[in-house]
């Protein structure tokens, strides 16, 4: 028996707080005013914030009831661009330029759900332009790079200036593509393309002249030049720019000291190659320092010491900023390790994929995990342990392993492992609780989250009763498991519904700005997929799917499946219900 759906309740406003726009993230906006208004402005402290918003407040305007010949527009098809990146060909349908930077500006990247972190990606690196007349290639490319670097995607951020044919020409591309080359370690090529911007240096915003000039002073000291080096570094500080880091480590550098990474302070990519000139700075301060542009390019240098380069790696990692399997390299390399905890963990990772014995691998593939999990990166361990635990079948000797390998199943996107593993470890007598089958309620998790079940995905939801009766399932779990259901069209059983329905509501997790909401629905209804992702990054909020109210989490799952991406609205699903969902007490 199945019930209506619920319906949120009226939520009270979050504190209203204030945000600065990253004036750096528009440095191609700002050098043409004619596209806009400057975004370096701050939003005052009586800016609206999400709360007090209802789901009946949220109902579909008749504004975006498109049709055409008798067709609604969200049944149409969209025509998908030839890059290979999946996304439609009129990705940025319905955003200007200037909404972009907008959009961006309110997110914090990367984003924290590795769902919507992987969706980000596909998007911001496609080739698809930007709509035809709001701005041109090399403006909207500019824009894209900025945001690729906040990211930390460095290898996306040169592709995308490479397949730009500006780049060879235009006075903006080619500083950004000076500051990629310096940050990936291409030296000689960045500092030849920051000499040939000397002559147009009055073309450039704020931002890039500033990264210009500590460029060209980093190839100065590079060459034994430190006049040059410190001639740069005066320019910057004559013409009140941004980037008196880098000018204070240039001019260290430049006197023969070494330079050190100051505190509180962020440091970028191409700051580090500043510090690095006397040799690498202490590794704890950059570290803590380290904006994802310098943990992935720290990670993914070669010249870098193995154990910074694992130590950064794990830190990228956790922020989505390198995937897992980058990672696995960095364990596998000869010498990785460092501190206590890099070192436990490289020789828990190489024993968990050497080790042939069962009993012992199924033990290290768990304490790696433990270690991780303290480290602050366990979904991406989830899934570097996908290929030890493929080489294991479940016998009675490792019973105990049934949930992890679950967990790591799920984590991965093998949910046919997730239901062979669940069965396997009921029969051997896995986990705690009643029933048959004590971790049939994982079979339910994984038929929410894959997208090639049928409409059978919801027979294996009879089990969780029990465990909700049993106080299992939390209040507030019960609650964002009906919004998840219900947002994917799933039924929610009676009993379910019913047990939800003796306690309040939950009232914590982010709620987006106010309008974020009904602009995720009427950007889902018209697929303007670009608008969208942009506006479910927002409406998700910094601490991912899990961190999100139940509101902002139902509206971004319906917003995806709506727009067509169903594949990443059950992946967000399983995110926003993964960490809260009923483990055994073996673990």
């Amino acid at each position: 028996m199945t019930a209506k759906p619920m319906r949120a309740p009226r939520v009270c406003s979050a504190p209203r707080i204030r945000r600065t726009l990253r004036p750096v993230l528009f440095a191609a906006f700002l050098a043409w005013p004619s596209l806009g208004p400057a975004f370096s402005q701050e939003w005052g402290d009586d800016r609206p914030r999400g709360g007090g918003v209802t789901r009946e407040e949220l109902a579909p305007s008749a504004a975006y009831e498109e049709r055409g010949r008798g067709v609604e527009r969200e049944e149409l098809d969209p025509v998908l661009s030839s890059d290979g990146s999946g996304l439609p060909y009129e990705l940025w349908s319905g955003l200007s330029a200037e909404q972009f930077a907008e959009h961006i500006a309110a997110l914090s990247l990367p984003p924290k759900s590795p769902a919507l972190h992987a969706l980000w990606r596909r998007l911001i690196a496609s080739d698809t332009g930007p709509a035809a007349g709001t701005v041109s290639t090399a403006r909207f490319t500019a824009l894209r790079v900025e945001a690729l670097d906040q990211s930390g995607l460095i290898d996306d951020t040169a592709a995308v200036l490479a397949k730009d044919r500006a780049s060879e020409s235009d006075p903006l591309l080619l500083a950004l593509t000076a500051k990629s080359e310096i940050g990936l370690g291409n030296f000689e090529r960045g500092c030849e393309i920051a000499k040939s911007l000397l002559s147009v240096q009055s073309q450039l915003p704020k931002t890039l002249l500033s990264d210009t000039l500590l460029i060209n002073g980093f190839c100065a000291a590079s060459r034994g030049d430190p006049d040059g080096a410190s001639l740069q570094a005066s320019f910057i500080r004559e013409q009140d720019l941004p980037g008196l880091v880098g000018a204070d480590l240039l001019d260290t550098a430049a006197a023969g000291g070494v330079p050190e990474v100051p505190s509180g302070l962020k440091l970028s990519l191409l700051d580090y190659r500043i510090a690095s000139l006397k040799g690498t700075p202490n590794q704890t301060k950059l570290l803590a320092a380290a904006t994802p542009a310098l943990l992935a390019g720290l990670a993914h240098d070669p010249r870098t010491a193995p154990d910074l380069r694992l130590a950064a790696g794990e830190a990228a990692a956790a922020l989505n900023a390198i995937p897992a399997g980058d990672l696995a390299q960095l364990y596998r390399a000869s010498g990785a390790g460092g501190d206590a905890g890099t070192i436990e963990r490289a020789g828990l990772f190489k024993s968990a994929e050497g080790e042939q014995t069962p009993l012992r691998k199924t033990r290290h593939i768990r304490a790696f995990l433990d270690e991780a999990r303290r480290g602050g990166f366990y979904w991406p361990a989830l899934q570097l342990m996908a290929r030890p635990t493929e080489e294991l079948s479940p016998t009675p000797e490792i019973g105990w392993f049934a949930e992890t390998a679950i967990e790591i199943n799920l984590a991965s996107g093998n949910f046919e492992g997730v239901r062979h593993w669940a069965r396997l470890g009921s029969s051997l007598g896995a986990g705690e609780g009643p029933g048959p089958q004590p971790l049939a309620h994982w079979i339910a998790l994984a038929d929410i989250a894959d997208p090639a079940r049928g409409a059978d995905r919801g027979q294996n939801l009879d089990a969780l009763e029990p465990l909700a009766r049993n106080g299992r399932f939390d209040p507030a779990l019960l609650h964002r498991l009906a919004t998840v259901l219900d947002a994917l069209d799933m039924n929610v059983p009676m009993p379910l519904w019913e047990l939800a329905g003796r306690s309040p509501q939950p009232e914590g997790g982010h709620l987006p700005d106010t309008g974020v909401l009904s602009q995720l629905a009427e950007a889902s209804k018209k697929k303007e997929f670009g608008r969208t992702v942009l506006l479910v990054m927002r409406t998700i909020g910094p601490a991912g799917a899990e961190g999100a109210h139940m509101i902002a989490l139902g509206d971004a799952l319906r917003a995806l499946k709506r727009a067509g991406l169903d594949a990443e609205a059950r992946q967000l699903a399983l995110e926003g219900l993964f960490g809260s969902w009923p483990r055994s007490v073996s673990q």
